[in-house]
This record gives C-alpha cells, structure tokens and sequence, in this order.
C-alpha cells in the first residue's frame, strides 16, 4: 500500500483555502504566506472562527478543488501496475461522498479512502467515530508516505511507519524533520515522486 494525502498533494487546496478566507472571512492572504498549514496561525482565527470555516469549506468547496499535476496520472499508472496506492486524508468522514466523487471525477474512482486522525484539532473520535485512529496504520502494509503536513511526518516518524516524501509547500519549506533512520525524500513534482516511490518500494 501506498499511502497518498489527498489535500495539497494530489489536489490543490490550498488556493481554494486562501480564496475563501478572502471571500468570506476578511483575510487577506496569499498561498506564499500561508506559513503553518494549521490556519488557526496562518489565517489569524480563533478557534470558534477556524471551526466555522473548516464546515463551510468542506460543506461547498470540495468539488472544485483542481489536481495538482501529474498526481492523478501517476496514481492511476501505479493503481494499473499493483502498487495499491490509497488516500489517506484527515477530511473528516462527512466528506467521504464528496471526496469520492471528486477522486471518480479525477480517473480514480477505483482507490480506496481512509479518513485518518492526522491531526486531532477539528475532528477527533468523540466528534467522529469513523475516522481511523493513526496508529491502526501500522496493521496495514504500508510501504511508502507521501504527505505535506509536519504534523503527520511526525507521527510517521514516531510510528515508524514507512518511508515517506515530504511534498514542499509554503508551510513546510523550513520544517525541519524529526530524527528518523526511515529513508525520506523532499520533492515538488510528482514525476519526482513517481521516480522515488518506485526505487524505494522496487
């Protein structure tokens, strides 16, 4: 299994985010300054604010989210070639229709979806049950990561989960990565990624 975040890897959120907080929330940010994927910092909100912009984001902006390149093309060719990519995204589970539409939309109707506690700020198990605990990954045969959010390299890093890339975005672009002896990989292209996932896992 490979694991493959969905938001700001295969699919370009993060403009989406910065238009609606403009539009809808007064904030006056651009992709470049958002700084910490956690928009609590990068937007300026409170927590009653983020948490109302969490549920009308997913409630309206989730369909018209554009890929990001080459990801949807480089999935399909290791979906065809075994390789058993799977999306694995801290959406929360209320999002599972949309985001399977969007993947079916995309050419990849035929690949799993785990909605995975990545990050326990909005959405937990009280809230929703359905999410899959992080830990539950280590059942799974996972072989490679490919993620863009440090909080998740750090939980693959303290599982040791599995090699892993981490896909460079504004908010990562001076993250420092925990001490791990998992092999790891920065990239910004999915031919990158491709070429890696398949010397790594070969």
């Amino acid at each position: 299994m490979i694991y493959v975040d969905l938001d700001d890897v295969a699919c370009e959120t993060c403009d989406r985010l910065a238009d609606f907080a403009r539009l809808h929330f007064d904030r006056d940010v651009t992709v470049e300054s958002m700084f910490d994927y956690d928009l609590r910092k990068s937007f300026s909100f409170d927590e009653e604010t983020y948490r109302s912009y969490m549920k009308r984001f997913h409630a309206t902006e989730l369909p018209g989210i554009p890929e990001t390149p080459d990801a949807c093309r480089v999935i399909r060719n290791w979906a065809e070639d075994g390789l058993d990519p799977v999306i694995v995204t801290g959406r929360p589970t209320y999002s599972n229709a949309t985001t399977l539409d969007w993947l079916a939309d995309h050419g990849l109707g035929a690949i799993r979806v785990l909605h995975v506690d990545k990050y326990a700020k909005l959405f937990n198990a009280a809230e929703d049950p359905l999410i899959t605990p992080f830990p539950a990954l280590l059942e799974m045969d996972v072989r490679f990561a490919v993620e863009d959010a440090p909080n998740a390299i750090r939980m693959i890093c303290e599982t040791h989960l599995c090699p892993f890339a981490l896909f460079t975005r504004p908010w990562n672009r001076n993250y420092t990565l925990p001490q791990t002896d998992l092999p790891h990989y920065r990239a910004d292209r999915w031919n990158e990624i491709d070429v890696i996932v398949r010397t790594t896992i070969s």
